[in-house]
């Protein structure tokens, strides 16, 4: 999923109605192939064009349909929004055609033989998931572009060809097949999860446990000679580290997209066999090791190791689970762990961030972090969106603190990942939560987690954080920061950061805000993204300013408003190592810290 620091791009989302209908299935087809024509011209419109071509045995129906989210993305995108100039044709002729749902096409052939469907693709978006260009660049998911027969499942391979400059480099985890910029995948869940880069870009490669790993960075000239080599030194230490908790790395090599520049949000999105990152300029040295980290551990978590509510895929509607917490959250714990068992940070900086999830879920409503998951699809406006990342990561330490103390340390929450993906991953299918709990008790030998479970997973008692972290030897403080907050909500693409929601009793409301105005600057900080409300809130924390000049474009006018200064306080949390500990509580700590057991 998305890494945490991205949520904002779901403002992309289009709310839609479900689709209560009964099932549509397409005549059979076969010999499927995809040309996406990415060439200068395409980009400089802003356009990808795309033709499908198949073989159909007769003059039965054949019913396409484009995604309607891409995995890991949990949020409805509506992919055929972006689809203009539709057409179909066999033999020189045109087919007749017409849309049957907002995302799905019924063709007609007259006989026998090869059709063709084309169509074009805007692609501006600001948004991982979602197809993007420049001038000398484009970037896809298979989602975006790639139409499937509905009704027929997905167990069929598929060719991609790419038309584009000839100076034009291509990178994609795709199979390569003959010829130039043309590749294969066994089946529709392969073809739609290897994303692609086209055009001038930076790639550089290394072997890491025997597995090739490329960067590919665009801007080209983002990936300096200091940021590649310490972008390979943060991959060297922590990809083992991954690699140590399920004993194998499970893909044929490995692919790190990154975007930056001023506009994007900051975050990830996890592939199979790729991750596809997006930072601002400023974020360009320091952010990203956490961010890298996450997404990584996705390999196993979640593209393997998946909850059996999301196996398999399906692409035409919101695919609910109570799970996200343990594919996103338990991730986003290993993520930091990767980083400290690996030794890019030091157990301060895993403290840290260990205080942050706990400062995070104080800041949320109490809320079933199994109900958290579900609210990933519709964004909830109650302050607990996403909660499932920080409230999921710090149940999965707090349970892998629990495994270890009741078994003296001889087990931990890597045997629970571990197990459960040998045992489903490896056997086709996803777990089950009876599965999960069995296996967590199983580490724990034998203590059962069903209270656990009641109080703190699917209730919403507050968890048990304090006397926990006594077990590992460690403890919370908090202390209070006041900061300014506009009481907004926002949305950002190609021309700058959009006011999407506003709170009428929030301090932009008062100053005469609008929904739709896009913030230029709050006082002497310049908005160019998410990140900029941070540096906003860091610039006037505890100000005794009463007002500051709020600069929005309204249409094609730009204007001054006075933003009453509202201080919020926030709590402000530190995690702390124990002096003089107990000698089990040391072996813990040390144990979770090295990855390591007794």
């Amino acid at each position: 999923m998305l890494h945490k620091l991205g949520f904002a791009v779901i403002a992309l989302g289009i709310a839609q109605p479900s689709l209560a209908q009964s099932p549509r299935v397409s005549a059979p087809i076969s010999d499927i192939s995809y040309e996406i024509t990415a060439d200068s011209s395409a980009v400089g419109q802003r356009q990808l064009g795309v033709v499908m071509s198949f073989h159909v045995a007769g003059t039965e129906p054949v019913i396409l349909a484009l995604p309607a989210w891409s995995p890991g993305h949990y949020v409805l995108l509506w992919f055929s929004r972006r689809v203009s100039q539709f057409s179909a044709q066999s033999k020189g002729a045109q087919l007749d055609w017409r849309k049957v749902d907002f995302q799905t096409w019924e063709i007609k052939p007259r006989a026998a033989g090869t059709v063709r469907v084309s169509f074009n693709y805007l692609a501006n978006a600001v948004d991982r998931a979602v197809a993007w260009t420049a001038p000398n660049f484009a970037f896809f998911n298979g989602t975006n572009l790639f139409l499937y027969p509905a009704g027929r499942g997905f167990n069929w391979p598929a060719r991609v060809s790419v038309r584009t400059e000839p100076s034009w480099r291509v990178a994609t985890g795709m199979d390569p097949a003959g010829g130039v910029n043309n590749f294969t995948a066994r089946n529709y869940h392969d073809l739609t999860d290897m994303p692609f880069y086209v055009g001038r870009f930076a790639i550089d490669s290394t072997q890491i446990a025997g597995k090739w790993v490329r960067l590919a960075f665009y801007p080209a000239a983002s990936l300096t000679p200091a940021r590649r080599d310490r972008a390979f030194g943060w991959l060297q230490k922590f990809v083992p580290a991954h690699i140590a908790v399920f004993g194998e790395a499970p893909y044929r090599n490995y692919t790190l997209f990154q975007r930056s520049d001023t506009v994007v949000n900051g975050g990830g999105l996890e592939h199979q066999s790729s991750q596809v990152d997006e930072v601002t300029t400023s974020q360009l040295d320091g952010f990203q090791a956490g961010l890298y980290s996450h997404e990584f551990f996705h390999a196993w978590n979640v593209k393997r190791l998946r909850p059996a509510d999301l196996v398999p895929y399906r692409y035409d509607d919101a695919q609910q689970t109570t799970w996200l917490w343990v594919s996103e959250g338990v991730t986003d714990y290993y993520g930091a762990l990767g980083l400290v068992r690996g030794g890019v940070n030091d157990s301060t900086g895993f403290f840290n961030f260990i205080a942050n999830e706990i400062a995070s879920v104080a800041d949320a409503p109490p809320t079933a972090v199994s109900d958290a998951s579900f609210g990933a699809w519709i964004a909830p406006t109650d302050g607990s969106g996403g909660l499932y990342y920080p409230k999921g990561g710090l149940t999965g330490f707090l349970l892998d603190i629990l495994i270890r103390d009741a078994s003296d340390n001889r087990m931990s929450l890597d045997n629970v990942m571990r197990r459960l993906y040998d045992a489903t991953y490896k056997h086709g299918r996803g777990f089950t939560g009876a599965e999960w709990w069995s296996e967590v008790t199983r580490a724990a030998a034998g203590k059962s987690f069903a209270e656990f479970a009641r109080r703190y997973v699917d209730g919403r008692e507050p968890l048990p954080i304090e006397s926990v972290l006594l077990l590992a030897g460690l403890r919370a403080e908090s202390d209070s920061v006041r900061e300014p907050r506009l009481g907004i909500s926002t949305g950002t693409d190609t021309s700058g950061v959009a006011i999407t929601q506003l709170s009428p009793t929030g301090a932009a409301a008062a100053a005469g805000a609008h929904v739709g105005d896009r913030i230029v600057s709050v006082g002497d900080v310049t908005i160019f993204n998410d990140d900029s409300f941070e540096t906003l809130r860091g610039r006037y924390a505890a100000t005794t300013l009463t007002a500051l000049p709020l600069v929005v474009r309204r249409g094609t006018e730009t204007m001054t408003l006075q933003l009453p200064v509202r201080l919020t306080t926030r709590v402000q949390t530190r995690v702390l190592p124990i002096p003089n500990a107990p000698e089990k509580a040391l072996r813990i700590r040390n144990g979770i810290l090295k990855g390591s057991t007794s």
